[in-house]
């Protein structure tokens, strides 16, 4: 399973749109929100960061959830129907 930093988020009124993510020692790309549904659903690792660098932070593991049989990616196990997905040090 592949270990992908999430460098960037668009979510809207509690819905993620896109992920920019980043395989090691690549360039960031954009994913939609169904692809980053899948990436999850087949155990890959999702990890907001920020910093450049050596200095690069991690956040915690994003998470697919289930709220009334609907997928949301989060870091926490909340049960609230909405993406959330923070970034370390205050992205």
């Amino acid at each position: 399973m592949a270990d992908i930093d999430v460098v960037g988020a668009e979510v809207k009124e509690g819905r993620l749109n896109s992920l920019s993510v980043r395989f090691k020692g690549n360039l960031a790309r954009k994913i939609d929100r169904d692809t980053a549904l899948d990436w999850l659903a087949q155990g890959h690792s999702l990890i907001p960061v920020s910093g450049h660098g050596h200095h690069v932070s991690r956040g915690r593991a994003l998470e697919r959830i289930e709220v009334d049989g609907q997928p949301w990616i989060r870091c926490d196990f909340l049960l609230e129907a909405g993406d959330h997905v923070p970034f370390p040090k205050g992205h």
